[in-house]
């Protein structure tokens, strides 16, 4: 049976990471020449890569992995995923297999609110794990997973975590809402 918080090796199969020191500020081309500016929270490490599809991800980690952040960034010229309810289908598309060994037994929506766009997310709790004071290395008590929208762009992003309301938590949390946003590319 697949391990439901495991570290998903999907983001390390198809790229070599570029790994930079811990800053204030990242700058990554997503597609079509378009800038995003994604604030690094302090004592956060950050890479990013270019699968073989061409799209890009990026993950954010605290300090001992205790928190672990990873985006990808996909085109959505038609703005498919504008309003909530498409979030939510795309969702219960991409996350659909966690639900049954989670705690919650459901996906239960929150709008996450942030300065620029829209976006959806839910939190999932591995049964498995409640109760437990250690986890088996690479596993996660909570996974929390969402789509981070604006226009002509979305980010799905999975946010791995042994504690909701930790200070790491909280600044991947404000990274979604106040970060992940396109800076204009200057005219040459």
């Amino acid at each position: 049976m697949k391990l439901l918080f495991t570290f998903l090796p999907w983001f390390f199969l198809t790229a070599a990471f570029t790994a930079a020191a811990p800053k204030r500020e990242e700058t990554v081309f997503i597609f079509e020449n378009r800038r995003l500016a994604i604030a690094v929270p302090e004592g956060f490490t950050y890479k990013s890569a270019r699968d073989e599809q061409g799209l890009v991800a990026v993950q954010l980690a605290a300090p001992k992995d205790a928190v672990t952040l990873h985006l990808v960034f996909i085109p959505d010229a038609e703005g498919e995923f504008s309003g909530a309810r498409a979030r939510k289908e795309k969702m219960v598309e991409l996350f659909q297999e966690y639900v049954e060994s989670s705690v919650e037994k459901a996906m239960q929506f929150e709008e996450l609110e942030p300065r620029t766009g829209a976006g959806t997310f839910c939190v999932f709790t591995d049964a498995k794990l409640v109760g437990k004071t250690e986890y088996p290395p690479g596993e996660y008590l909570h996974f929390t997973t969402g789509l981070k929208v604006w226009p002509g762009a979305l980010a799905v992003f999975r946010l791995f975590s042994n504690d909701t309301t930790s200070p790491e938590y909280r600044a991947a949390m404000k990274v979604l809402r106040e970060s992940v946003q396109e800076r204009p590319v200057p005219l040459r």
